[in-house]
């Protein structure tokens, strides 16, 4: 099985799963070759190869708008993830109570505190700017400190 798709013989892949793409695209998603799920969706399309792909491509919202989808851990992982690309916090957390990943709500939990961080240290630019005089060091501090707080919320 393996071997055919390593091949790109797909067609003969889904044959040897008794017509059954979906086990086939499972593979191939799990491997994480983009450009292989992509022809295997072509050829075979589906709601679970659209999410997979657009999850691989970083396509959050197109994720999101995948109805039919066959939900397992590993999907549910990705759509937390998603969502958390897409700040929307609350629906992350929804889709993580569904699993037990303890790495995905310490990525979560990271989230939340590095966004009330981010918070915080806008509140204190915004007062800073307003006192007269400016101390411009302590502003461009948090100026910078603020940028890094954003970079992780972004590399997370």
């Amino acid at each position: 099985m393996s071997l055919l798709i390593d091949q790109k013989k797909y067609e003969k892949a889904v044959e040897l799963q008794e017509n059954h793409p979906e086990a086939v695209e499972s593979m191939i998603s799990k491997k994480g070759d983009v450009n292989a799920l992509k022809e295997f969706q072509q050829t075979f399309p589906s709601p679970n190869g659209a999410f997979d792909l657009a999850y691989h491509e970083q396509r959050w919202e197109d994720m999101m708008r995948q109805s039919g989808v066959e939900m397992t851990d590993k999907r549910y992982e990705m759509k937390a993830y998603g969502y958390l690309k897409l700040d929307k916090l609350k629906e992350a957390k929804e889709e993580a109570a569904h699993i037990q990943n303890q790495g995905l709500n310490q990525k979560i939990a990271t989230y939340e505190k590095t966004k009330k961080e981010i918070e915080e240290t806008k509140k204190q630019v915004e007062e800073e700017k307003k006192k007269d005089p400016k101390d411009e060091k302590k502003l461009q501090s948090l100026t910078e400190q603020q940028k890094k707080q954003e970079e992780l919320l972004k590399n997370l």
